[in-house]
């Protein structure tokens, strides 16, 4: 059996994802769409980006194509990495700061880190509560990356804005899972690389 791996050769494919969830949940077009369906003429506020931070979570293949796709609508970047990389961020015009800074700055996060020991639960409720009142939380890494009852709750309060997700702590979600409950959320299955390129 002959097992390959190609790194980095989707970056730019995940990224365009994860930048659609960004572009979905900041202009609510799953809840508007919903609403709709329901008969209600909804006139809530949505978020533009141009001015606006980007705080990405991991700066390898897929967070760095993520830092370009945000640059060409107009958003200050800022970054953190388990492995920083200042010539990259020299080359690609962001900067890094730290976790706490990043969260209490960004008007949006999004999380591209690999799943390790390190990296399970690194956004909890913790980090949550630091991010900005109404901002965004984007996450096509993995999905125990991100505390999901932590989430769920910041989601249900209004503290978070919204969330978009390509990955669960469980998988296929389940019928019953409390994700599925919340409102200002756009979810697809685990299918950010699933393109025919």
């Amino acid at each position: 059996i002959t097992v390959c791996n190609v790194p980095g050769r989707t970056a730019p494919i995940v990224a365009e994802h994860a930048f659609t969830l960004l572009l979905a949940v900041s202009r609510r077009t799953a809840w508007f769409t919903s609403e709709l369906k329901q008969g209600r003429w909804q006139r809530v506020l949505s978020t533009s980006f141009a001015g606006k931070r980007l705080g990405v979570v991991g700066t390898g293949h897929i967070g760095c194509e993520m830092i370009r796709l945000a640059r060409a609508f107009g958003m200050e970047l800022v970054a953190w990495s388990f492995h920083p990389d200042r010539d990259k961020a020299e080359r690609l015009g962001f900067r890094y700061v730290e976790l706490d800074d990043l969260l209490n700055s960004s008007d949006a996060v999004s999380v591209h880190v690999k799943l390790t020991d390190d990296s399970r639960g690194l956004i909890g409720e913790r980090e949550l509560q630091l991010m900005k009142p109404g901002a965004l939380l984007i996450n096509t890494a993995r999905g125990p990356v991100v505390e999901t009852t932590a989430l769920v709750a910041a989601l249900n309060s209004g503290h978070l804005g919204g969330a978009g997700l390509d990955v669960f702590d469980t998988e296929p979600l389940p019928a019953e899972h409390p994700l599925l409950q919340c409102d200002q959320v756009v979810l697809t299955p685990h299918c950010a690389d699933q393109t025919p390129e």
